[in-house]
């Protein structure tokens, strides 16, 4: 068993809805599970006026009884509070007063998308590519990451730069450590290094005051993960691979990293990290360049994935022509987010923690947590012996 799912909706439509299958039964949820992720999603320092309208509501249509997931597919609806009181079927059938978008917003789904579906509004594209999407991805994955709680395997997202200034993040440290380290320092900016947070405020408001954004990289750490997720069997079962598509679906995002990509790259001193086993303990390892993954599979290390994200092209000022005429024009007023790195850690340690649990439920099978739980803990066993 695995699991897939799907999101459905746009930007100003009247809800979101998603549907996730493959969940076993037993897993417990409350509404905070909801709210606090959700919330983490909407702060962040240099977020638009949007966040403080949109509360993230989640009602859940199937799937869970008693707080408890059933085996079902469960199916979950968030109300857009910008589009409140809107009837979505009606709206379904009646013509679109909205106002046309006819100048494509370069660096976004416009282009591409009224070309290739021969459209003259750049609205019915632009909406369902809007970054609005990911709070139902965000949400559906309530359900994996309390799974994976319950297992015993902990998840952390940080953000390491803002424009072009880096964090001082030692991934050495236990990754207990670090996530203490960034609940301590508040929700503005999801970061360990408290010493940055004063020039990234700054960062953030010279670019509010221009207009512009900022893009920046952040990265998502797993660990206490089983030896062996994934495959090195086909190229599409490689779980770097398909961790590298999820990261990459989020708007905005244009490059991702496993570990110490960049610094592997340029140093052959750092290739490679030596094999430790203990007998007792299992297997280590003394460094973790790789970050958690070799050969596409886990290695049992932690899990660190890094990822790179352009500014958002809202506002930009840059030139582009008008579908009706021809001619050159530019943009209008767009509302953005001056940066939007904060929410994209929240989005992407989402979607890895749907893939892992998915991940997790092929390699151990079971249609209860109960299950899961007791062949993971043989599982884990096994795996700290030597294979003779």
């Amino acid at each position: 068993m695995s699991l897939r799912y799907f999101t459905a909706g746009e930007s100003h439509s009247a809800f979101l809805t998603g549907i996730i299958d493959g969940m076993p039964a037993g897993v417990k949820v409350s509404p905070e599970d909801f709210a606090a992720l959700l919330r983490r999603r909407r702060t962040g320092y240099g977020r638009g006026a949007r966040q403080k309208i949109e509360q993230d509501e989640v009602r859940i249509t199937a799937g869970v009884r008693e707080g408890y997931t059933t085996g079902a597919p469960i199916s979950l609806l968030i109300e857009n509070a910008e589009s409140a009181g809107q009837n979505s079927h009606l709206e379904a059938f009646t013509p679109h007063t909205a106002k046309t978008i006819n100048v494509p917003l370069p660096g976004h789904a416009d282009l591409p998308g009224v070309v290739k579906y021969g459209l003259d509004d750049c609205r019915t594209i632009r909406e369902r590519a809007s970054a609005r999407e990911t709070v139902m991805r965000t949400a559906l994955s309530v359900f994996p990451r309390r799974l994976l709680a319950d297992l015993g395997i902990k998840s952390l997202c940080l953000v390491e730069s803002l424009g072009n200034l880096t964090a001082n993040i030692d991934y050495t440290q236990a990754p207990d450590v670090i996530a203490d380290m960034i609940v301590a320092n508040g929700a503005d900016f999801i970061t360990p290094d408290a010493a940055i947070i004063p020039a990234w405020r700054e960062l953030v408001d010279a670019a509010l005051a221009k207009n512009e954004s900022l893009g920046g990289t952040a990265a998502v750490m797993f660990w206490n993960l089983p030896i062996g997720m994934g495959s090195h069997t086909q190229y599409d079962l490689r779980l770097d691979a398909r961790l590298a598509a999820l990261l990459m679906s989020i708007p905005a995002v244009k490059g991702v990293e496993i570990g110490m990509a960049l610094q592997q790259a340029r140093g052959s001193s750092i290739a490679a990290d030596p094999i430790l086993f203990a007998p007792g303990s299992g297997w280590s390892h003394q460094s973790n360049f790789a970050g958690g993954l070799e050969g596409g599979m886990t290695n049992g290390a932690p899990l660190v994935l890094r990822f790179h994200m352009k500014p958002l092209p809202a506002n930009s000022k840059v030139d582009s022509v008008n579908l009706k005429t021809g001619q050159p024009a530019r943009p209008e007023f767009y509302r953005s987010d001056t940066q939007a790195v904060t929410a994209a850690a929240v989005v992407a340690e989402s979607v890895v923690a749907v893939e892992l649990t998915s991940q997790l439920l092929a390699m151990t099978g079971g249609a209860t947590l109960q299950q899961i739980h007791d062949r993971l803990t043989r599982l884990r066993e096994a795996q700290s012996l030597l294979p003779g």
